[in-house]
């Protein structure tokens, strides 16, 4: 952390990594003793940002690219260029990789290969093909109006499977993000010429589906370095995809201009967003990284407005304003863990 930075106070509950077990037993043992709420360091925060700014602009990009590819191709070179991408940072010093801690190399037990499996097609093949499926028929800002769907997804899942209170904090930030959502929904920015109830709803399956891959590498970057499951995942994710990209038509003038956005897509949602969820999921809870992901709308409706040239009006403003809110929230107020729970 670079001298001056001050770390940004959050209260999370969360597995320990083998990187934070020193960390961990120090944050249990200081707020057993009434100490101050373990806090985020600035380097995990940005890794949140980027990976969500990533996901708020994803929308229009996948949509700029489907005017020449179709779906199950766009994902199946977006998957095989993402994983060169991925294996290419991989060939980078740790340090340029902003990754300081000790790399986990535990060995791959027959549950980490199923939940590898479980993330790569249910979690990353599918809820891409859900996305770009139901933007064929919507629109991009209605995808990225859509996005707060996702922590709806973990936070349940992270109850049920990981067994993440929900603290006050998490609740006030979740209220927040909800009712800004709402506000921009009801401000009606997005492209109504191009929405479709049906394709709203298919994209709406898939934002539910990315809770899938969130719930599954949680317990994966806890033992395993999360570039090299970030790698695994990309070249298993478009295996099962090439027999139905093969039944779509092609077309080689129309498919040359996508595939610019496809590279694009390939190396900031595939690639770096993909590092960037991860890095931030071996430091924080499943219930955080839900939290953050009411930042995407606010980044859609930009990106919608500056790229599509859609418009935007007063209440969506408002649910940016109510967004930002609620991640200042999740960001500023730290909570007490539980006895015996343990801080990341």
């Amino acid at each position: 952390m670079p001298p001056g930075d001050a770390p940004t106070a959050i209260g999370i509950i969360t597995a320990p990594s083998s990187s934070a077990k020193t960390r961990s037993s120090r944050a249990t043992a200081s707020v057993r003793a009434g100490a101050a709420p373990l806090r985020i360091t600035p380097s995990t925060l940005a890794w949140i940002w980027i990976a969500q700014g990533i996901g708020g602009s994803t929308p229009a990009l996948t949509k700029l690219a489907l005017d020449g590819l179709g779906p199950f191709g766009l994902v199946v070179a977006r998957q095989i260029l993402g994983a060169l991408f991925l294996i290419a940072l991989a060939t980078l010093p740790r340090r340029w990789r902003g990754e300081t801690a000790v790399v986990t190399h535990a060995p791959w037990t027959r549950r980490d290969l199923l939940l590898l499996v479980t993330l790569s097609w249910a979690g990353f093949a599918l809820p891409q093909i859900l996305g770009a499926v139901g933007l064929e028929r919507s629109s991009a800002t209605h995808g990225a109006l859509l996005s707060p769907l996702e922590p709806i997804g973990i936070l349940l899942g992270a109850a049920l499977v990981l067994r993440e209170p929900l603290g006050l904090a998490h609740l006030v930030a979740g209220a927040f993000g909800v009712l800004g959502t709402v506000a921009i929904v009801v401000s009606g920015a997005g492209d109504a010429r191009t929405g479709d109830l049906r394709g709203d709803v298919i994209m709406a399956a898939g934002h539910l589906c990315w809770a899938i891959y969130t719930l599954a590498a949680k317990s994966l970057v806890a033992r395993h370095d999360p570039l090299r499951v970030a790698i695994f995942a990309a070249l298993l994710s478009w295996i099962p995809l090439v027999p139905l990209a093969a039944t779509e038509p092609f077309d080689a003038a129309r498919a040359l201009p996508a595939l610019g956005w496809v590279v694009l897509l390939a190396f900031l949602a595939t690639a770096l967003g993909m590092v960037a969820w991860n890095r931030a999921l071996r430091e924080v809870s499943a219930t955080t990284m839900a939290l953050f992901v009411f930042v995407q709308p606010v980044v859609g409706l930009v990106v919608g407005v500056v790229v599509l040239g859609e418009r935007v009006g007063w209440w969506a403003i408002l649910g940016a304003v109510l967004i930002v809110q609620g991640v200042a929230v999740a960001t500023v107020r730290g909570e007490r863990t539980p006895n015996g729970g343990t801080l990341a």
